[in-house]
């Protein structure tokens, strides 16, 4: 079965009923590197973020010096010109003493499957994401996210990116905890001793699990490649050999990479960026599995953020990605995948825009059409089409129904 094939029989099962679930999930975990980075990146007005508020971020706090609050809300307002979400996201923000070189640690204190309007079934979801895409308190007015960190850990409280040797800059971290909370977390994990790799909750993958794949293109979540649990899923875990499949066209001819270190690190592995291919001073460098004393980087960056976009947020107007949305309210998009593409592509089509008349057509930049069908996808939530006959460049894919016109840009290898 390809990988194609296998994703979106997991995705889209047709004309089913599936009942809500929650559950709590793993704890992801961020250490300290002592080794000054003596980097600063700094949330530039020109970074080609729209800065205006398009989310609310609630934050209590337990514990907190002043001077400390100070920092994590400049991080907060950050994320809440970043997101795009008509739901408040509420986190609880605990400072406390940890031990060890451990920086902090976060979890989204509840993950979701089946919730209303979710495009992809039997996927958890992180608390905030589902909430966003549903529109639905899903919480009961509770937490969604809870970030805890090390009092005893050397900060530097500065708002404006300046730098100190020996201190660990507290936005930057705040940031990167975030993101965790908001979904840039994987279920992968290993047990059994270690000998074994395995993923999901409940049988299940998180969003985020979807999109991770080895250098072969192999989906992890692909069990005719990889049981779960397995021995080789175990390898790959530890292969420094993962990626992460993101639509972005200017990423994908070199995908994210995934921090798979050998041994494996509980609580951070794969829910991290490689440090090696995104080392300190990199734009990219903000979810690396460990944070550098004099390293502020108060950005994202647009390979995260593409990322966070795969996995469903709505994220404010960053020019080259391939989804936008500027509205509050969160719709599923027809999916194009794998792409680019030298086979089977599959177009998947989320249950509110499904018809029972689509017309599908692939066309070139010169507007000449290679290939068209006619589908009901009210039954065929996925189709398949064969892109053997088109050369090497760059096309056009038109969904047209009553639905609406969707079009997707895609690269033929």
């Amino acid at each position: 079965m390809t990988k194609t094939l296998y994703l979106f029989i997991l995705l889209f099962t047709a004309n089913t009923l599936f009942a809500q679930q929650e559950a709590v999930p793993d704890v992801v975990i961020c250490h300290a590197d002592f080794t000054d980075g003596m980097v600063q990146i700094l949330a530039a007005q020109n970074s080609g973020l729209k800065r205006s508020v398009t989310s609310s971020i609630e934050v209590t706090y337990v514990g907190f010096p002043d001077v400390a609050k100070t920092a994590f809300e400049e991080a907060v307002s950050i994320w809440e010109g970043i997101l795009i979400s008509k739901m408040p996201i509420r986190i609880k923000a605990t400072w406390e003493s940890i031990s060890g070189s451990t920086l902090a640690y976060t979890k989204a204190t509840r993950i979701f499957r089946n919730v209303d309007k979710v495009p992809y079934k039997d996927v958890w979801y992180v608390g905030p994401l589902a909430e966003a895409i549903s529109g639905k308190d899903l919480n009961d007015g509770d937490y969604d996210v809870e970030v805890n960190l090390n009092k005893n850990i050397n900060w530097s409280y500065s708002t404006n990116g300046a730098i100190f040797t020996g201190r660990f800059d507290l936005i930057t971290v705040v940031l990167h905890e975030i993101a965790h909370g908001l979904g840039f977390s994987s279920s992968m994990k290993l047990i059994n001793d270690n000998t074994e790799g395995s993923w999901g909750q409940s049988g299940f993958p998180y969003i985020y699990d979807l999109y991770l794949e080895n250098s072969k293109d192999i989906l992890l979540t692909n069990t005719n490649s990889f049981l779960n649990p397995s021995a080789e899923l175990q390898n790959v875990l530890i292969s420094e050999d993962v990626y992460f499949q993101i639509s972005n066209a200017k990423y994908v001819d070199n995908l994210p990479k995934i921090y798979s270190p050998n041994p494996f690190k509980s609580g951070g592995s794969i829910s991290h960026l490689d440090e090696s291919a995104y080392p300190i001073g990199s734009v990219n460098s903000l979810m690396s599995p460990s944070i550098h004393s004099a390293e502020a980087i108060h950005d994202p960056g647009e390979l995260i953020l593409s990322m966070m976009n795969q996995i469903g947020w709505p994220v404010n107007n960053l020019e080259s990605f391939t989804i936008l949305s500027q509205m509050p309210e969160l719709e599923p998009k027809i999916l194009v995948y794998p792409n680019p593409t030298n086979g089977t592509l599959a177009v998947a089509v989320p249950v509110n825009l499904r018809s029972t008349h689509a017309h599908i057509e692939i066309i070139d930049l010169q507007g000449k059409v290679w290939f068209t069908l006619n589908e009901n996808t009210m039954n065929k939530g996925t189709v398949y089409l064969e892109t053997e006959q088109l050369s090497s460049g760059t096309f056009l894919l038109r969904v047209n129904s009553e639905k609406g016109v969707f079009t997707k840009r895609i690269i033929k290898r």
